[in-house]
């Protein structure tokens, strides 16, 4: 039964039902929408009411049930506030199995107080953040996990993709992420990549996509850091401390073979480095891959030196397996275009 309805989605997702205009949640904020009746699809935030968003934007949605972090194809009519579900609800699945971190709600201090060893001025000024409480993966997203999203037609289904994203993937004729055959060389002789490792070659719109039906969202970029270094008290400089430690990470010069050994280009299995935890008891968020992150690129609140790269550069966050000391502290931030896709960026899902 879950297979026909699979398939009966796929193919309304194709071929939309006759006067039903697909629209993004986040672009009901705009005026004029198209005419009822409209289709949008996204993942449940909340059940009473019942909420549905697709990363960027939430609506409210009447006249069906759903659980938290079901995904969703509904076609109703839009009166500004409300979406009345007005058909069949044409696609419903639950989150996909993947270990997650609780992080607790509350304040934590981002970005670099101007103490820490090679400062950037990116990372300035040290400031408080709130967040509400999320779940966070334990483990950058893995081959056998992303292999999942390919198989259940994740290349095929727009509903995960935003707009530019679908466009993208369709323009490139992209069926599968960049260096996704298992034998690479990245400049250091032939290795294999297995189910365990990391998925890299991803660009940002495919990462958001598998979180999208993944049933969660790529981290904000002050989520990413408050499970990467905060103690509670104080946020460490690495994940696991205050002192650089080449052994407790993928990096440029450690010697673990899981990870090629000293100056090899490749990466290492998720969780080869358990040393390397963060106080939340996330791993690998130093070193190994870039880790894609929802924001845009810009400065911090009073910085001295502003700059704002919104739809340009999104973030990226963790240092790689070609990185040493400096690019693997937790305050590090990176950018990179939403298209980009190099061999040295993979990611982490979060949940709400």
């Amino acid at each position: 039964m879950k297979e026909l309805l699979l398939a009966a989605a796929l193919l309304s997702l194709v071929l939309p039902a006759q006067g039903a205009y697909v629209v993004r949640v986040r672009d009901l904020q705009y005026s004029p929408t198209p005419p009822n009746p409209i289709k949008v699809a996204g993942r449940v935030t909340s059940v009473l009411p019942l909420k549905v968003s697709d990363g960027e934007g939430e609506i409210t949605v009447a006249g069906v049930e759903a659980a938290m972090s079901d995904f969703l194809v509904v076609t109703g009519d839009w009166d500004g506030s409300v979406l009345t579900v007005t058909g069949l609800v044409e696609y419903l699945v639950g989150p996909a199995a993947t270990e997650m971190v609780y992080i607790s709600a509350g304040s934590f201090l981002m970005g670099n107080n101007g103490s820490e060893p090679y400062t950037r001025p990116e990372e300035l000024p040290q400031h408080t953040v709130d967040l509400s409480r999320f779940w966070i993966g334990k483990y950058e997203v893995t081959r056998c996990e992303y292999r999942c999203f390919m198989e259940a037609g994740g290349y095929s289904n727009p509903a995960y993709w935003s707009s530019d994203g679908w466009s993208w993937k369709v323009s490139q004729g992209r069926t599968e992420p960049g260096n996704w055959a298992e034998e690479q060389d990245w400049g250091s002789g032939l290795f294999a990549q297995t189910d365990s490792h990391p998925v890299v070659g991803v660009s940002y719109h495919e990462a958001e996509a598998y979180c999208n039906w993944a049933g969660g969202h790529l981290p904000t970029e002050a989520q990413w850091e408050k499970a990467a270094r905060w103690t509670g008290s104080y946020p460490n400089v690495y994940p696991w401390g205050n002192v650089w430690d080449a052994e407790k990470c993928n990096n440029w010069y450690d010697t673990n073979p899981a990870g090629g050994g000293y100056k090899c280009r490749q990466t290492a299995p998720a969780g080869s480095y358990p040393a390397g935890a963060s106080p939340s008891g996330c791993q690998d968020m130093a070193g190994n891959v870039w880790e894609w992150c929802q924001d845009w690129y810009k400065s911090y609140p009073g910085s001295s030196s502003p700059f704002d790269y919104t739809d340009g550069f999104r973030v990226l966050r963790g240092g790689c397996y070609t990185n040493y000391n400096s690019d693997c502290r937790a305050a590090t931030r990176n950018s990179e275009f939403p298209v980009g896709y190099w061999y040295l960026y993979g990611f982490r899902v979060a949940r709400w």
